[in-house]
Formats: structure tokens, C-alpha cells, sequence
């Protein structure tokens, strides 16, 4: 195989759909995974399915390509035994290789409990959900089992293509006639796709190691972006309510919005927030 190959699961996904269409611009050699759904026909980019709760299934795969690079979108928002459980399998065949590929696994503003907002490296994560306890669980594997590996934190995806998995709902309840509604006490700090891609691809090439946030610069409320999004993406909103977290449960943290500096400092680059992209919707 070639000097620079790269594998991306969860090639049908939001992210990793947009990563092997970049890492294929810049001369990777892509390979990209997934489970159900196919991913996008992608110039030079090779696609296999692959079940991540079957490791003898992933070790087969890995020593047939043999990746400089893994980088790890895959994920369930409620299926541990695929968060967790397949990136154990996919750390463990990744050690077994005859050279240890450098890792990226890509994590969550939702390890937090979301008291403070603007969270960094240094914070203490406290998850209150279990899709965020599985990525923290995760990020602690992938540490101890991989030094050399790369955790990148991010937040909600989004650009103008496609309609992103937390919009999803969104766009379900306007084509059937319901109501819906976003939180406006609930803040992320969402960032382009293509911006996340580009930062990730350049954090391989300098084998960056350790913990990092890597989210839009602003830090936005539900309500705000969702209503811009949609609208940003053709979508009528007049059947869009502003809500609010007191009146859920169980509960979901209130501001999981993230701190960058850092990625940005070593990366010479600043991520744009989403008012500046979104702010005239």
C-alpha cells in the first residue's frame, strides 16, 4: 500500500464523508468504513463495510491495508457496545499492526456537564448523558493504549449540502406539518465541517498527540443556530418553537460550548463561529 494511506470510519457520516473527500485532494491513499448507510462516491476514495463489534472482522481489514493513519468518526448516540466497545476493538487490532498507525478519535462537547460554558483541556469532564460517559470512556482507552494518539473534541457539525444528523428531527416534524422545538438555554459552539476537516488532516501531518478542542469560535444557543440553519438550508420555520431545557427530562447539559485557543495557537488558524457564517439568516 501506499506511503500515505489513511482509513476514516464512519465514512458515511457528516464528518467523515467531508474528511476522505479532502485527504483524497491532498494524495491520500482513503479508505473509508461504515455499517449501514453507504457513503458518498468519492473520487479515489475506496469504501469497505465493516462491523466494529467484530474484531477478528477489523483485524482482517487492517492487515489488508495497513494504514499510516486511522482517523475514528464512528459512533451510535445510543449503542455503547459500537462508541465504546468498537473503538476498543479498533484500538487493540490498530496495536497488533507490524506499525502502529497514528490515531485520531474523535470525541464530544458532551463529556461535559455544562455549569460553565466555554470549556478547556484543562477542564474536568463530567458527563451527564450516556452517549457523552461512552466517548469520555473512549478518550480515557484511546490515552492509555494508544500515547501517541490524538483526541480531538469538537461540537455540532454543520455547512450548506446536507442536513446534519441534529437537525434531522427538524427537518422531519416541517415535512410532516408538527411543531418543533430548540432550546434557547442550551449553547454549543458548532463548527463548519470543511474547517474541522482541513484541521484534522493538517494535526496528522504534524502527528499532533494529546487532548484538543477543535469547535467554532462563538459560542450559540440551540434556538439561534438551529432557526438559522434550517433556514440557511432552504427549510421554512414557521413551525419552529423556542424551548427550554427546564422543561425536559432527563436531563441534558445546559452549556457545553468549547474553548479552541489552543488548536488554534498550534494550527495558526482561527475557526469561524457561526455568526459570522450564519448571522444574516
Amino acid at each position: 500500500m501506499a506511503d500515505r494511506c489513511i482509513l476514516i470510519t464512519g465514512g458515511s457520516g457528516f464528518l467523515g464523508s467531508v474528511l476522505a473527500r479532502e485527504a483524497a485532494r491532498q494524495d491520500y491513499e482513503v479508505w473509508t468504513t461504515y455499517m449501514h448507510n453507504y457513503p458518498p462516491e468519492a473520487e479515489r476514495v475506496w469504501q469497505e463495510k465493516l462491523d466494529l463489534r467484530n474484531e477478528s472482522e477489523i483485524a482482517s481489514f487492517l492487515n489488508l491495508v495497513n494504514p499510516q493513519i486511522v482517523i475514528h468518526t464512528a459512533y451510535s448516540q445510543n449503542d455503547r457496545v459500537v462508541t465504546f466497545g468498537g473503538t476498543a476493538k479498533l484500538v487493540s487490532c490498530c496495536r497488533r499492526l507490524q506499525e502502529t498507525p497514528y490515531f485520531i478519535f474523535i470525541s464530544t462537547d458532551l463529556v461535559f456537564e455544562g455549569k460553565k460554558g466555554r470549556y478547556t483541556e484543562n477542564d474536568l469532564p463530567v458527563p451527564v448523558m450516556n452517549y457523552g460517559r461512552d466517548k469520555l470512556d473512549a478518550e480515557r482507552l484511546v490515552a492509555e493504549e494508544l500515547p501517541g494518539a490524538l483526541i480531538a473534541r469538537s461540537s455540532l457539525f454543520y455547512d450548506f449540502e446536507r442536513v446534519p444528523t441534529h437537525l434531522q428531527f427538524a427537518v422531519d416534524a416541517i415535512h410532516s406539518g408538527r411543531e418543533c422545538v430548540f432550546f434557547q438555554d442550551e449553547y454549543r459552539s458548532p463548527v463548519l465541517v470543511q474547517e474541522l476537516a482541513g484541521a484534522l488532516l493538517k494535526l496528522a501531518e504534524i502527528r499532533c498527540s494529546g487532548l484538543l478542542h477543535l469547535a467554532g469560535a462563538d459560542r450559540v444557543s440551540r434556538w439561534w443556530f438551529g432557526l438559522r440553519l434550517l433556514r440557511a438550508l432552504g427549510f421554512p420555520t414557521c413551525t419552529v418553537n423556542e424551548g427550554s431545557l427546564k422543561d425536559i427530562q432527563p436531563p441534558r447539559p445546559a452549556d457545553c460550548s468549547l474553548d479552541s485557543s489552543l488548536a488554534e495557537k498550534l494550527l495558526g488558524m482561527r475557526f469561524r463561529g457561526a455568526k459570522a457564517v450564519l448571522g444574516d439568516m
